[in-house]
């Protein structure tokens, strides 16, 4: 549903539990810095902006709700290439919202995060 290179860049798995709730894997084949290694950490957090768009709690064709920020405690090293998201989307008064996620790795869970939306018509 949504263009551009970074989408077209990541291999998902998701799992569509409603509008506004779902888990997803999400992993990327393209270095975060061409010929250079870089840690597990960078490697992860990379991906973790994506979470917004992966359960629209609301028809993007008629709806705008960017990010205004991102704010992740992540409470372990990440390991692996695979991102686990459990997301859910909310949609307060006033044209404000919440994505929040719990974090996980191919161990079990390694952190949280959110993003305050603006929500407005199109």
């Amino acid at each position: 549903m949504w263009p551009g290179g970074f989408i077209e860049s990541v291999e998902v798995r998701r799992n569509q539990v409603e509008p506004g709730r779902a888990s997803f894997w999400v992993r990327s084949p393209i270095p975060l810095l061409a010929d250079e290694k870089v840690s597990d950490l960078a490697h992860t957090v990379r991906l973790f902006d994506i979470s917004n768009g992966m359960t629209v709690r609301a028809d993007p064709k008629s709806v705008t709700f960017p990010n205004l920020d991102l704010t992740a405690h992540v409470f372990t090293q990440p390991q692996g290439e695979w991102v686990g998201f459990d997301t859910t989307v909310s949609f307060g008064a006033g044209g404000i919202g919440l994505t929040s996620s719990v974090l996980h790795d191919t161990y079990g869970p390694i952190g949280t995060m959110s993003q305050i939306l603006t929500v407005r018509p199109n």
